[in-house]
Formats: C-alpha cells, sequence, structure tokens
C-alpha cells in the first residue's frame, strides 16, 4: 500500500505541474488581439430533435455582428418541429440562413457528422483571420441538476490533465490538439486536406478528433477559453448526461476492453483510494494520502479556476465525480457489449463498423 501511495503521489505532482505548465499556455478570448476581418464566415449546425433550442440558437446566432456570414442550419431526421422552425428563420431571413434537409443517414455515418459535412458541400467558405488553420474555445456548460454539475466539474478536471488541451497551443509538436463540439472553427482548405468529415465519419468523438487530426496532419491551431462569449446547456438531466457519455467514453478507449480496465483502475487508485485511505487506514498511510488528495485538489482548483467559472469548492466532490466516471464506463461497457453497437439519437451503429472505421482511419 505504501508503494501504491507513493506512485500515487508521484502521479500527481507530475499531473500538477505539467497542468500548471501548460493552462498559463491557455489565454481568455478577450485577451487575444482583436484583428478586423471582413472575410466570410459560414457557421454550420447539426440539429436532430432539437425543437426546444433550435429556435433560440438560430436567433442568437443571427444577431452577431460578424460581416459577412451565413447560417447552414442542417436537419437531421428530425421527428419533431425542428425542420419546420429552421424552414421559418430560413424564409424570413433568406440571404443569411439556408435550410438542409437529411430524410436517411447513408451506411458508414455517424448522424451528426454526415449532417456537418452535408452542411459543408453548401458553404462559400471557413475562414478565421488569423494565421491559424483551426480555432477553438471552451465554454460555459449550463446545467440544472446538481449531480449533472458536479459530472461537469470531473469531467473539465479529467479533461485537463489526460487530454492536456494545452497542446493545441504548441506550434513546434504535431501531438495532442484539441476540438470542441461546442465551437470548431477552421479554413476550407484545412478541411478538405484531411478528408473532412469522410476520413473520420463513424467517429463519436468527431469534434476531439478533428482537432487531433489537423494538428497531426501538420496545422497550427488555437485554444482559448470563452465562458463569456458562448454557453451552451450539457445535458437536462444526470441521466441523460450518463446517456450521451455513452457513446464518447467507451469511443475515447479505442474501444478496447483492456484500456477500459486499465481507465477504471486507474481512476479508481488515483482519485478514489487516497480519500478511503485517509478515512480507515493506518496513520502513515493517512499522511500519504492526504499528500496525494492535496495534490490533485490543487490540480483540479487550477483547472476549474482556468476553464470554467465554476466555484473552486465543487473540488472536493471529486471522489463521489471520479465514482460516477468509473460507472460511466462500466455501464457504457457492458450495455456496447450486450448490445453489440451503441444507440445514439435513434440510430444504432454495431461495434464491428465502430471498430473498423477507427482502423481504417489509422491506416
Amino acid at each position: 500500500m505504501t508503494i501504491l501511495l507513493i506512485m500515487t503521489i508521484a502521479f500527481w505532482t507530475y499531473a500538477l505541474i505539467d497542468g500548471w505548465r501548460g493552462l498559463k499556455s491557455i489565454k481568455a478570448l478577450k485577451e487575444v488581439q482583436d484583428h478586423h476581418s471582413n472575410q466570410f464566415v459560414s457557421i454550420i449546425l447539426a440539429a436532430k430533435d432539437e425543437e426546444k433550442a433550435i429556435d433560440q440558437t438560430l436567433q442568437s446566432l443571427i444577431n452577431q455582428t460578424h460581416e459577412p456570414f451565413e447560417i447552414i442550419a442542417v436537419n437531421d431526421r428530425s421527428q419533431d418541429q425542428t425542420g419546420s422552425i429552421i424552414n421559418k428563420w430560413a424564409k424570413s431571413n433568406p440571404s443569411r440562413i439556408k435550410a438542409i434537409h437529411i430524410e436517411v443517414l447513408p451506411a458508414d455515418w455517424l448522424g451528426k457528422n454526415h449532417a456537418l459535412y452535408q452542411g459543408t458541400g453548401t458553404q462559400k467558405e471557413m475562414f478565421y483571420y488569423s494565421r491559424m488553420e483551426t480555432f477553438t474555445f471552451l465554454t460555459t456548460l449550463l446545467t440544472r441538476p446538481f449531480h449533472s454539475l458536479k459530472r461537469i466539474k470531473w469531467t473539465t478536471f479529467g479533461f485537463g490533465f489526460f487530454k492536456r488541451p494545452w497542446t493545441a497551443n504548441k506550434d513546434y509538436s504535431n501531438k495532442g490538439g484539441m476540438g470542441i463540439g461546442a465551437f470548431n472553427m477552421l479554413n476550407r482548405s484545412t478541411y478538405e486536406a484531411i478528408g473532412t468529415h469522410k476520413s473520420f465519419s463513424l467517429r463519436p468523438d468527431d469534434d476531439l478528433y478533428l482537432g487531433q487530426l489537423v494538428k497531426s496532419s501538420g496545422y497550427r491551431q488555437r485554444l482559448v477559453t470563452g465562458m463569456d462569449e458562448l454557453s451552451v446547456e450539457w445535458y437536462p438531466s444526470l441521466s441523460t448526461a450518463i446517456k450521451g457519455l455513452e457513446k464518447n467514453t467507451f469511443a475515447g478507449l479505442n474501444y478496447s476492453y483492456s484500456l477500459s480496465f486499465i481507465a477504471v483502475s486507474g481512476t479508481f487508485i488515483s482519485q478514489v483510494l487516497p480519500f478511503v485511505i485517509f478515512i480507515v487506514g493506518s496513520n502513515d498511510h493517512r499522511s500519504l494520502s492526504a499528500i496525494a488528495i492535496f495534490l490533485m485538489l490543487a490540480l483540479m482548483v487550477m483547472t476549474t479556476r482556468k476553464l470554467t467559472h465554476y466555484h473552486s469548492l465543487y473540488a472536493l466532490t471529486l471522489p463521489y465525480s471520479a465514482l460516477l466516471f468509473i460507472y460511466t464506463i462500466v455501464r457504457a461497457l457492458t450495455i456496447t457489449i450486450k448490445n453489440g453497437g451503441i444507440e445514439w439519437r435513434g440510430t444504432f451503429y454495431s461495434l464491428k463498423d465502430l471498430r473498423g472505421k477507427r482502423k481504417s482511419t489509422k491506416q
């Protein structure tokens, strides 16, 4: 147990130093020098059964101040009034908003990826004023339930030390990279150079992979925080959050059983066990556990302050949130194995196809 705790302390010491250095490279959007630009920007959004939010979303987008721009709203096989609402906006703003309606999802495509790809086929151009080929930023995640809020805190924390988002800002390295689903901006030429969404048509983690693919292909990118400029609702409830993360969690582990086991055991040992030992362990072990707990809480507070607007005291919910993450992985793994794949937004994707497509993208 002593050796295990020392190894845990060593891990959190490295993660804290790495995080402290990396987070300093992530600036706030308001700190980035403003450059006037009149380059045309196409805003592409995919919506499936979003009648409760699509109206407000389009209202917000059309009220922006950048000129010139267009909005390409893709209705992806919605069964509610999403398509009608998009048509209403397109009819009243024909020069600004273009509506695309998808009735059938082709084979070997994830619905969202296909919808975005269809949207890019009609756009005029994608540009950002700087020399960066891609630009993405972290937003404020809105949620109402307390349990979902705690889940967001851990997700941000794990996102920091596991994905190391600051690698997006390292121009001297092609490793890492970052993409945020709520906001990804890139040049059309770069998008075509990496193979468009066709090259990762069945990846549930398409947003993150897009950024990583751009980075590994040698293009420059920037990640900034934009919590004051953009907010999106994460999930309306804890149950929907867990279900939504099912498609990304196992995918992020390359649909690997061994990586899933490592993730579960590693999370428990590094983030739950120190709290357990601190309560029931011997005095020597409690002292070592206290050091590990201090280091991980310090990293979580630092990450929370840099990447969110949430209160630092939520770091105290760490063991609960870590257990919730473990539950999410185990549940996703169990359901995926039982069903032979994942179901998302009313469409089933077999594990065989998901794994096969993932292998092909690496070749």
